[in-house]
């Protein structure tokens, strides 16, 4: 008889850094251009956008406070990937607010190429996790409409 493992749960560290993304190259199956990536002092991170709400792990090359230049991630399972992970690779040029990020899927040989804009937010400290993307989307316009007109 096989039992299923006990669930943990993992802490969440504090904010010390938020970027808002604008994405001009899409994967199809995750079609929002923006979104709102949020960084813990533990390596933990949550994205946020219209269709995504999920949380993960990260290993910045860089100090993230200052700026994250390349960063790793591993989502932990979630809806948003059908109860499973997804890895990132996100490179960013801090003079140009230009990223790359390349998607890698379980069992999927391919990589996805992905790029956008993004720019820091202020005040990371006080971001409310538990907001919606709605109340987010309403709190950074200003930055969403910056990279708005980067991307264009």
């Amino acid at each position: 008889m096989t039992s299923t493992p006990a669930p943990i749960s993992i802490p969440l560290g504090k904010t010390v850094f938020v970027q808002a993304l604008r994405y001009t190259a899409l994967f199809d199956q995750k079609p929002f251009a923006e979104a709102l990536l949020i960084y813990t002092d533990n390596g933990a991170y949550k994205i946020m956008s219209p269709g995504e709400n999920h949380y993960g792990s990260y290993v910045s090359y860089t100090d993230v406070a200052d700026s994250p230049q390349h960063v790793i991630f591993l989502s932990w399972p979630s809806e948003d990937w059908d109860r499973n992970v997804a890895s990132h690779t996100l490179t960013f040029n801090p003079d140009s607010a230009a990223f790359t990020q390349v998607l890698v899927l379980p069992g999927n040989p391919v990589p996805r190429s992905q790029y956008g804009y993004a720019l820091p937010t202020a005040d990371p400290e006080s971001l409310d996790m538990t907001a919606s993307w709605d109340q987010v989307r309403d709190t950074y316009a200003a930055t969403f409409e910056e990279l708005r007109a980067l991307a264009t």
